[in-house]
């Protein structure tokens, strides 16, 4: 089980990597849960996939570096530095990241909460958000 919740999570990276909507969206429940702390949390794929269309209309690329990731049977936590380019030409270099991602009975991400710095987004050149 926690070797399965660890491809998901790696799957869920890589899809951001790729920008692709609808791999995020396929890792994800219905119902799931996206607290992108400091902003509000989202409800629902559809929620959350207006948030993700939004930011991939601004962005051109995106990488998601794991630098640790433990799991147990209840989560898998990722230690990440996240960079962004954008269609402006701007990037976002190596923002510290820590995400904490939950289950479901079928294996999909129920809850995503990501712990990083608003501050420190702008400092590292991320646009408002």
């Amino acid at each position: 089980m926690l070797k399965s919740k660890e491809k998901t999570v790696r799957e869920f990276c890589a899809a951001w990597d790729d920008l692709d909507i609808d791999k995020i969206l396929s890792l994800m429940s219905e119902d799931a849960l996206y607290h992108n702390l400091p902003l509000e949390p989202l409800k629902g794929q559809q929620q959350i996939a207006g948030f993700v269309d939004g930011f991939f209309q601004l962005a051109n690329r995106a990488k998601f570096e794991i630098l640790t990731l433990v799991a147990d049977e209840e989560r898998v936590v990722t230690e990440r530095v996240d960079t962004f380019g954008f269609k402006d030409g701007s990037v976002m270099k190596e923002l510290p990241v820590l995400g904490i991602f939950e289950f479901d009975e079928n294996e999909k991400i129920s809850s995503w909460r990501e712990y990083w710095d608003l501050q420190d987004w702008v400092k590292r050149g991320g646009p408002a958000l």
